[in-house]
């Protein structure tokens, strides 16, 4: 795991502890302290969701084209 989703990971946990620790001391009633942290704990699993896929794409990129610099670097040397 590289720095960048360290910090990523870091930044969404502590969110949701923020979050967490606020509602649950919020002066609402449970069932609405309840629906809160479940709304909240859905919000974040979408976008932990979407920042999960964002990397996995930039990952795949840069694989790729390292594959293919490779590629074209082993063509190039074939045809010395």
């Amino acid at each position: 795991m590289n720095s960048t989703m360290k910090v990523i990971g870091g930044f969404l946990a502590g969110a949701a502890v923020g979050v967490a620790a606020g509602m649950l001391l919020a002066p609402d009633s449970g069932r609405k302290t309840r629906r809160k942290i479940a709304e909240e704990t859905k919000r974040l699993s979408d976008k932990f969701t979407d920042t999960l896929s964002t990397a996995l794409d930039s990952a795949k990129k840069s694989y790729n084209q390292k594959l293919d610099q490779y590629a074209d670097n082993g063509k190039h040397k074939m045809t010395r």
